[in-house]
């Protein structure tokens, strides 16, 4: 290795430690504050190592009430929301895929072309009726009236990204198993399942990202504070806190921070 080739790598190296510090040094800055003392937050010069530092920003974002939603119970219900729709739209995707790919019915390319042309009308335009829905069947502010719309966001999506996929499982498999007496369940279940893993953990994070970050629907749907999911909870938190204390914010800041580096680091995230 020449001495140009080696020189170059030590700056380019260079280089990109300074960005790394550079884009880490917002997110130091905000847990940092996060563990000062109230008194300590807007010090002059500003002071890196928080001492003393107290957690006590955390307890007050997570758990106290009488502000806004408590951040820890949003987060609870944002991970039973985003769970709740990941499974419904796996199962319900894969159920009605199987059909549209692998078996002949009338009008199966016109369903198909419906679900397909779905994807194409905004979301902002089925509020009102999926409101309407949802306020009737008595579902406001609960479980079922966030995971339902939820994945029915995400169904159409997901039936045309697993049909494509199954329609490139070799068709000799299915017949092998109809000899050996397996009926279109057992094929199902026990060999396209199996073989399409890959795509249905694509699917699953797909309807796991959606979920967690939706905002507009769980803000008109719920109207108690404990059944608020977490973006709508870190709105309100930032409406109660902004004029007044910047270590709740930073608590909340420093939370959400981790929250979407721990899903980035799922196979697949990004």
């Amino acid at each position: 290795m020449s001495r140009a080739v080696r020189v170059w790598r030590v700056l380019l190296t260079g280089l990109l430690v300074i960005m790394a510090i550079a884009w880490l040094l917002p997110a130091v800055w905000v847990l940092v504050t996060s563990l000062k003392p109230t008194e300590n937050i807007v010090r002059v010069p500003p002071e890196w190592i928080p001492w003393p530092a107290t957690i006590g920003h955390y307890g007050e974002v997570l758990f106290s009430s009488s502000r806004t939603a408590r951040i820890g119970r949003a987060f609870f219900n944002s991970i039973v929301v985003s769970l709740g729709s990941v499974a419904v739209v796996v199962l319900t995707s894969a159920m009605a895929a199987y059909p549209l790919a692998r078996m002949r019915f009338r009008g199966r390319d016109l369903v198909f072309g419906l679900l397909v042309g779905s994807l194409m009308v905004p979301n902002a335009v089925i509020l009102v009726p999926q409101y309407v829905l949802v306020q009737r069947l008595g579902w406001l502010s609960t479980y079922q009236g966030l995971i339902v719309p939820e994945a029915a966001m995400t169904f159409a999506f997901g039936v045309f990204l697993l049909r494509q996929f199954f329609l490139t499982i070799p068709s000799e498999l299915e017949d092998a198993a109809r000899i050996d007496g397996a009926d279109p369940w057992q094929i199902f279940t026990r060999i396209v399942l199996p073989l399409s893993q890959p795509v249905l953990g694509a699917l699953a994070i797909f309807a796991f990202r959606s979920a967690w970050n939706d905002f507009l629907w769980p803000l008109i749907a719920v109207n108690k504070p404990d059944m608020f999911p977490l973006p709508v909870a870190l709105a309100l938190l930032r409406g109660a806190y902004a004029a007044e204390s910047y270590g709740p914010i930073m608590a909340r800041a420093g939370g959400r921070r981790r929250a979407r580096e721990t899903e980035s680091a799922r196979p697949g995230g990004s």
